[in-house]
């Protein structure tokens, strides 16, 4: 929805507002009914500014401007001018006449009126406020009261007569700028098509280049294959560093362990923690029973069998036969075999009775008595003895 923004009554503006500007040269603060007649931006600036003034005699005159020598040019016209005096009749500043209103949009939400009091040499620049509760709400405030004299804004080709026109003109520059913007982004985005020509300079300024690299010695590029001294001791570091980072492992102490190896532990008893109970037996087991089999069957090339003859070549796609195998390695395999079950037997009793002993220390740590303890064994215990029975 657009909104109606009608022209600036100046007849009603102009009066209260020159009314105000001979009290700056009789009071360092502004009058209240001058307040109501700016913008919110100039009347915060001249409330701040005018109390914060270092000396009485100080004007707020000059704070009706943005610019410092248009602002000290104001203060000459106004104390210089007699036009301030109020009419006999009507009791009024008679500001004589004023030329046709000129709009300018800075942006969608900027629209600006320039009225000119010849009569005053004075330019006043006014804007539309939407939502002033201080100003009255909406309508036309005084956001700048400059000089005419030396002002290069009267003629200046930014302010238009209507405000339809200003808005038609600022709409067109937006256009232009768009215009210019996108295609200064093409220019810039544009792939290069043309292939540049390579002269005859150019072409043995590239050769003296790519020959310095066969300027080594011997004639010759350094074999790609055979890295530098450099290259194999950065591996070797890095390899030396990453094993001792992956070593450090071994080292740490399970946290819901207790049972720590580097206490003294002849209180607790033998620990059945280590590791390398089981090891030389279950590398027993998973030996190969071919190994000793085939060792046994191949004879040196050179000697001879039982009966004398020199053996033939063993085929490899021939089965060996097991009927030749020695009586005695295979008692001694049995034996081992058997050897090796009851140490694995006595190595899993020792992990149940060390994982017992462990739950008890984790239950005991964690606040749960022993008769609880003693109780969830017991019903585990008889769980696993219905699973049993289950399976048979």
């Amino acid at each position: 929805m657009v909104q109606y923004i009608p022209p600036p009554d100046y007849k009603g503006l102009l009066p209260p507002l020159l009314a105000c500007l001979p009290t700056s040269f009789v009071s360092p603060r502004p009058p209240p009914a001058l307040l109501p007649l700016l913008t919110p931006i100039l009347r915060q600036r001249v409330q701040l500014l005018a109390a914060s003034a270092s000396s009485p005699t100080d004007s707020w005159l000059p704070l009706l401007c943005w610019e410092s020598g248009p602002a000290q040019k104001l203060v000459e016209v106004v104390s210089e001018s007699d036009a301030y005096e109020l009419h006999p009749v009507s009791g009024e500043i008679d500001f004589g006449e004023v030329e046709s209103i000129l709009y300018r949009r800075l942006d969608e939400e900027t629209l600006q009126a320039k009225i000119v009091v010849t009569d005053m040499a004075l330019i006043i620049i006014y804007l539309w406020c939407v939502g002033d509760p201080e100003g009255g709400g909406d309508g036309w405030h005084a956001s700048e009261v400059r000089p005419l004299e030396g002002d290069e804004t009267v003629t200046s080709e930014t302010w238009w007569p209507t405000m339809a026109k200003a808005d038609e003109r600022f709409q067109d520059k937006m256009m232009d700028e768009a215009l210019r913007h996108g295609e200064e982004h093409t220019v810039t985005q544009r792939p290069t098509n043309n292939v540049p020509t390579i002269t005859e300079d150019q072409s043995d300024d590239d050769d003296d280049y790519w020959a310095q690299y066969d300027q080594t010695p011997g004639g010759r590029t350094p074999a790609a294959k055979s890295p530098g001294p450099s290259t194999a001791l950065n591996t070797h570091a890095r390899t030396t560093s990453e094993a001792d980072h992956y070593a450090r492992y071994a080292q740490v102490q399970p946290e819901m362990d207790n049972d720590d190896p580097s206490e003294n532990r002849e209180a607790i008893g033998e620990s059945t923690l280590n590791g390398d109970v089981i090891s030389p037996s279950m590398q027993q087991i998973r030996q190969p029973e071919w190994a000793p089999i085939q060792g046994a069957m191949v004879l040196p090339k050179g000697n001879t069998n039982a009966n004398g003859d020199e053996p033939a070549d063993l085929d490899p796609r021939q089965p060996t036969a097991t009927s030749s195998r020695p009586r005695s390695t295979t008692i001694t395999q049995l034996e081992q075999s058997a050897e090796s079950q009851s140490v694995a037997e006595i190595a899993v009793q020792q992990h149940i009775s060390t994982s017992i002993k462990s739950l008890f220390r984790l239950s005991r740590n964690s606040g749960i008595e022993r008769s609880d303890f003693d109780r969830m064994v017991r019903t585990e215990l008889e769980t696993l003895g219905m699973i049993a029975d289950d399976d048979c």
